[in-house]
């Protein structure tokens, strides 16, 4: 575990960073690695970790937050099926920056058949010299559910980051069943953390990580298109085939109840690798972080105007500006009803 002067475990879901006040703070949101570590997946690695180095030397972050499918236990195309040994070179390599990293998990960190569930795998990324992570309160869905508090100097948050386990896949089977989301008791934990915070202060404004998009970005994808000037286009583009989304087919409450609770404003996702699209609505900005996966997808090394990470900078005045960060010179930001809505 990440050991700093500036660094506290207030209890088993809560950890607090002391940043400070007159100086901006740096977040890298990287997702969707997809690293394999196995006999058959060297060239692919070499150049993921090649691309995050990239990454990392642009960005230059203070805290790196990774949105799930860091590592790819799938036999076809690793060779392996032994995520912990996956882990463990993942953390190796993250070490090696000398930066604290937390991390969520995504839907293919524990593959079917591989060696770990995801509380062993939590267990491991604990051991991690740099890692902030706890497994969360045990009586709720997923694991990976806990707050990181950025905080001044005495100590008052200024900006809560909630990391949340999207879990996996829907009940009665694996991937067939469709994709899993945030379950009801995990959104009733999130507001509950965030009702008390904003009883200290009322301001607070909070972000959440997670590794699914929410069903909420694609409407509000779709109302963009018709000309909706409710919703505001901010960067990036859709580029999936068909203009497709990975949401879940099984309703969450969490927008809604984020939303109404009025404290998050900012959305960070993965998942959907060639998406990159940021956007606002009802108050919250959702934003696909840009991929890295060399290995996931079929003929994705031939993309790139995908791949890179998302630069979140929180000012010393508490404004906050997300940019992304391509490891290339080409950025995407074709997206239907984006030109409408900036200059109708």
């Amino acid at each position: 575990m990440y050991c700093s002067d500036q660094f506290k475990q207030v209890d088993a879901e809560t950890f607090t960073i002391s940043i400070p006040k007159d100086a901006d703070f740096r977040i890298l949101q990287l997702t969707d690695l997809h690293l394999g570590f196995g006999l058959l997946s060297r060239g692919m690695d070499r150049l993921a970790l090649d691309a995050v180095r990239k990454i990392m030397k642009k960005a230059n972050p203070h805290l790196i937050v990774l949105t799930g499918d860091l590592i790819f236990p799938f036999l076809p195309k690793t060779g392996t099926l032994n995520n912990g040994k996956q882990a463990k070179k993942l953390m190796e390599f993250l070490d090696s920056f000398e930066l604290p990293y937390t991390l969520v998990f995504g839907n293919h960190d524990c593959e079917l058949l591989s060696a770990c569930d995801k509380e062993e795998l939590a267990g491991l990324y604990k051991q991690g010299n740099y890692c902030i992570f706890a497994e969360g309160r045990k009586n709720l869905t997923g694991v990976g559910n806990f707050l990181i508090e950025l905080v001044d100097e005495s100590g008052n948050v200024l900006l809560p980051l909630v990391m949340l386990d999207s879990n996996m896949y829907g009940e009665g089977g694996w991937f067939f069943s469709g994709f899993d989301r945030i379950h009801d008791d995990q959104v009733d934990w999130c507001m509950e953390r965030l009702t008390a915070l904003k009883q200290d202060n009322p301001d607070i404004k909070a972000m959440a990580f997670f590794h699914m998009p929410l069903r909420e970005f694609k409407e509000a994808y779709e109302k963009m298109k018709l000309g909706d000037k409710a919703v505001l286009y901010r960067h990036g583009s859709i580029a999936e085939k068909d203009e497709y989304f990975g949401i879940s087919k099984f309703k969450s409450t969490f927008f809604d109840r984020a939303a109404e609770n009025g404290v998050i404003k900012w959305i960070f996702c993965g998942h959907d690798h060639l998406n990159t699209l940021s956007l606002v609505y009802k108050g919250i900005q959702m934003t696909y972080g840009m991929s890295v996966d060399y290995l996931g997808y079929k003929n994705i090394k031939k993309s790139y105007i995908q791949r890179g990470g998302t630069l979140i900078t929180r000012s010393a005045d508490g404004n906050v500006d997300i940019a992304m960060v391509p490891i290339g010179s080409v950025v995407s930001t074709r997206v239907r009803g984006a030109n409408l809505l900036l200059h109708g």
